[in-house]
């Protein structure tokens, strides 16, 4: 016998109040695990990302750069533009 057999044997009886709380935790089950999926997915993205050599060239770059002091001084974060241009 299957767990779904198991689940179903186990559930055809109970009365009504009670099926609506196993379908409740079945949903939550469900949702938790596209959850689940969905931060692993974001994770494994963001490490292609980072390990992609043209971005680690360009953060370098970007390092170097402040510590040579080449940055913008933003002095309106609502108008960024008019800070840079």
């Amino acid at each position: 016998m299957t767990t779904a057999e198991k689940i179903y044997k186990a559930v055809k009886e109970l009365p009504e109040p009670m099926l609506h709380e196993v379908l409740d935790f079945a949903e939550f089950l469900k949702q938790k695990n596209k959850t689940k999926s969905s931060l692993a997915k974001t994770a494994s993205d963001m490490d292609s990302y980072f390990a992609n050599p043209k971005v680690i060239e360009a953060i370098e770059r970007g390092r170097k750069e402040i510590k040579e002091g080449r940055v913008t001084i933003i002095t309106d974060p609502n108008n960024i533009w008019e800070s840079i241009l």
